[in-house]
């Protein structure tokens, strides 16, 4: 018999905490800010873009006109949407100021470099609701120290917090060795936060067991664009309005950069070659405005990267006179003697062409058989990025991101960096090559990761590979090998964010809450030595620090606090190097502590000097000096704050929302950024730096890397759906953001997803008897761990039938809490860079029973989203 789910019953399951009752609340009138409310400069949270806002806060008991002279907006209200006046619910807050109550509104500043017209997305529109608000739902922010007594999580001082830290990590070092103590951190939340930890990390532990956030190693993202001399974020936005022409492959910018696509692609007309598995808004957009959509099967972008670059080559389209100034030759690959992916897999463009032509894999037929696209669309799209339209080449640039190098990390990007290339683009206006990112650019490290300490290496090194061909360690390894015995996770959910991750979870599990060293009592120095026996008896102490309870706390030994955005002054980069100020303007809740003052605590107990740090600007104006000569040079601003007598962070807060494009320079006595990196445009007596100029090589030149799909292929087959399994890839979606840390509290986002979904094609629902609103279940029988070994993992998700995604291929959130995508995401990495698949989840879907949501009962539509 089949059972029928209630809403609260979805609900209840992931998220116990929060009383479904708190998102009932209906709001019909918003304050208007006075005229003399203080502003604050700031910029979105969330993703990549990055869009400029301002926050206007002020007494609770004062209330501003609606006429301009009596509003701090200058405007004579009712005004209309998204014109940086308009104040909707989602935007007003009540918080604490200087320990008072204050009104905020935080509405999109309309007089930014961004987002010029006052636009915002609907996750920047809601940055009010994130903010600490007791009455709201954000009152589980966590506020204090919390230790694990008796199995319960218990407050304490910080204090004791950072002496437990500091005493138990300097036994973990001093005993088994500094790659015992590792670190998983965000890359993202601001440069003052970053540096510290990686100054903790790399330069005072000189641990190579760390790793960002959303990866099991600290390599970089986009490898193959990397290797090929170009930036992950090179573009300026501008560059996507100039261009005619935008090769978009796994990313959907539509969705998740909505204010990039709304103000910067889409205005300047190009025709979209999309390439997704999915049909989603950008694809229906791409096809109604004369591009294609490449509806190609997951994992095969190599072999189409490449089946378009032998089309190309074949009839001659390729950019000769490009190629000739500035692709590098077999004498210049030569050069790169501390790359060894450069050495091994650079080409130069005669023998990319050479093999590119000699391979049968890469012949149309075959292309078209192994991607599921058809042959006269990918005809259409070589000739709409390349063909000459008479004596003028398109300007075509383009636009990659995680369904890229998510599902084979190197193969894909250097497959797509090298036929963008070939076409052009990489350093000119309206041809580029750049990441449509995820979340903004924070990272500023200290010091280089200490590649020499990894075990790690390329499955295929041969003697006289630069750097031995080693890659960095795999953390996740290094856990299941019972290496590791203490992690300090800051800022990452780690169990949700890897793959495998139930196999991951039973790991953690075992070696922290089920070990048999457990604290039992307050005591510091008995808390201190319990630890110390667990770590010495083959378990692992897990510290984490995040701003609300998650699902790794579950296992944590320690819960550090930590203040977010509007809680203390910070700086970081958005997608084109635009760098900002991020203002405090309320209280922290609680005791919690930006995330530098926590490591800085940390780092002096355990004996180490450079961490005197009183403020966060002081933080800043270290950091920045690791910036020198890269794409994220901000010395200038530094410099320039000092010859006039300001903190670094005043003049950042001097420069508003529009802030300054990095690498910045001083000329005539102001600060000048810069549009776009390997500018191959840039006036050459003008001094900048070497990568403003030119590729990021030893030779300044581009270099063609091999991304063969011949790599790779062995790998997809092996763990391709078999016996009426389906492919269960993921991403984001529209209204959702990374963990959901956020949207868990907002009322319309609970209400437009009360439960992750799974997209399905009616051809697979049919024969199963699904329909949209069943709650259904996915399993894989065939998760195999980082050690190899086949283990199980399944989700239960509400079906969604749409053609949105092809028979065969199914797509849900990645990181919904409680129903996490990667339970069904074997653990196999990238031959090349170690990196994990996650698009290449599969299982068996099968009907559970029925919700109220099959009814459109509490605002979960299933209406076609492809709408363009």
């Amino acid at each position: 018999m089949q059972r029928k789910f209630s809403r609260r019953d979805l609900f209840a399951a992931r998220t116990p905490s929060i009383d479904f009752a708190t998102y009932e609340i209906p709001v019909d009138q918003v304050p208007v800010p006075p005229a003399n409310a203080e502003v604050f400069p700031t910029a979105c949270e969330y993703c990549i873009v990055g869009c400029g806002y301002k926050a206007y806060v002020w007494p609770h008991d004062e209330e501003g006109g609606s006429k301009a002279a009596r509003n701090a907006l200058r405007a004579d209200f009712p005004v209309a949407p998204a014109t940086g006046a308009w104040i909707s619910p989602s935007m007003h807050n009540v918080v604490k100021r200087n320990g008072k109550l204050h009104h905020v509104v935080i509405v999109p500043d309309g007089e930014n470099a961004v987002n010029r017209q006052g636009n915002h997305s609907v996750r920047g529109g809601a940055l009010a609701q994130k903010l600490y608000n007791p009455t709201r739902p954000t009152a589980d922010r966590l506020q204090t120290p919390l230790l694990r007594v008796r199995g319960m999580l218990l407050p304490i001082s910080w204090d004791a917090a950072t002496s437990i830290v500091a005493e138990v990590s300097k036994h973990v070092i001093a005993r088994h060795g500094e790659a015992s103590w590792a670190t998983r951190f965000f890359s993202y939340h601001f440069w003052e936060n970053t540096y510290a930890i990686t100054k903790l990390a790399f330069a005072s532990v000189g641990t190579p067991n760390a790793a960002e956030h959303d990866k099991p190693t600290a390599e970089n993202d986009a490898t193959g664009l990397d290797d090929c001399g170009v930036d992950g974020f090179s573009a300026a936005y501008k560059d996507w309005k100039e261009a005619d022409v935008i090769y978009i492959s796994g990313n959907d910018p539509y969705e998740n950069q909505t204010i990039l696509f709304t103000e910067w692609i889409a205005p300047g007309g190009a025709k979209i070659v999309f390439v997704n598995p999915r049909k989603s808004p950008t694809a229906a957009y791409a096809e109604r405005t004369d591009g294609v959509h490449l509806q190609l099967l997951p994992g095969t972008d190599s072999i189409l990267n490449n089946g378009i670059a032998r089309v190309i080559l074949e009839n001659s389209w390729e950019d000769r006179a490009w190629i000739g100034k500035v692709i590098a030759g077999r004498a210049e690959i030569a050069q790169e003697k501390s790359n060894w992916r450069r050495a091994r897999f650079g080409l130069s463009f005669d023998e990319y062409k050479a093999w590119l032509i000699a391979d049968d894999e890469y012949r149309l037929d075959n292309v078209a058989k192994v991607t599921g696209v058809p042959a006269q669309k990918i005809l259409r799209a070589a000739e709409l990025i390349a063909r000459p339209r008479g004596q003028v080449r398109p300007k075509a640039s383009f636009l990659l991101e995680k369904g890229n190098y998510w599902s084979f990390n190197f193969p894909n990007s250097a497959s797509l960096s090298a036929l963008g290339l070939v076409c052009g683009a990489g350093g000119r206006p309206g041809q580029v090559m750049s990441r449509a990112g995820g979340h903004q650019r924070g990272m500023m490290k200290a010091a280089g990761y200490p590649l020499a300490k990894s075990n790690a290496v390329y499955h295929d090194v041969k003697p006289g590979d630069p750097s031995g061909g080693k890659i960095p360690l795999n953390t996740d390894l290094a856990v299941f090998e019972g290496k590791t015995r203490l992690t300090w996770a800051i800022g990452t959910t780690w169990v949700t964010a890897l793959s495998a991750g139930q196999s991951l979870r039973d790991k953690i599990a075992a070696l922290t809450r089920q070990h048999a060293a457990q604290v039992s009592s307050f005591d510091k120095d008995q808390a201190i030595a319990t630890l110390k026996q667990r770590v010495d008896n083959g378990g692992m102490v897990l510290i984490q620090q995040d701003i609300y309870q998650n699902d790794l706390t579950e296992y944590a030994d320690l819960v550090l606090p930590a203040a977010g955005w509007g809680e203390e002054n910070f700086a970081r980069a958005q997608g084109e190097r635009r760098l900002r100020i991020y203002s405090k303007f309320y209280d922290a809740p609680g005791e919690a502590k930006p995330d530098w003052w926590i490591v800085a605590e940390v780092a002096k107990k355990m004996g180490y000097s450079g961490y005197a740090w009183k403020t966060s600007n002081d933080v800043f104006e270290e950091a920045v000096t690791k910036s020198k000569g890269g794409a994220y040079d901000a010395t200038a601003v530094v410099e320039l704050a000092k010859r006039t007598g300001k903190r670094a962070h005043d003049l950042l807060t001097e420069l508003s929302t529009t802030g300054i494009q990095l690498p910045a320079r001083i000329e005539a006595g102001k600060l000048v950024g810069t549009d776009r990196l390997h500018d191959q445009t840039f006036p050459a007596d003008k001094d900048a730096n070497k990568i403003v100029k030119q590729f990021n090589t030893a030779s300044g030149k581009a270099i063609l890397m091999k991304g063969d799909w011949r790599s790779v292929k062995p790998v997809r087959e092996r763990f391709s759906p078999r016996d009426g399994e389906l492919w269960i890839t993921n991403g984001r979606i529209n209204e959702l953001w990374q963990t959901m840390y956020d949207d868990l509290r907002k009322a319309a986002v609970k209400r437009r997803y009360p439960s992750n979904f799974l997209f399905i094609n009616a051809a697979d629902a049919m024969p199963r008897g699904i329909e949209s609103g069943d709650l259904v279940s996915v399993e894989n029988d065939f998760v195999v761990n980082i050690l190899g070994e086949a283990t199980k993992g399944a989700i239960s998700l509400v079906a969604y039938v749409t053609d949105e995604v092809a028979p065969g291929v199914a797509y849900t959130y990645t990181f919904y809490p409680g129903q996490n995508a990667n339970n069904v995401v074997p653990a196999i990495t990238d031959p090349v860079t170690g990196v994990y698949n996650y698009k290449l989840g599969k299982g068996r879907v099968a009907k559970i029973g029925e919700t109220p949501l099959k009814k459109l009962e509490g605002g979960m539509s299933f209406v076609p989203r492809s709408i363009g």
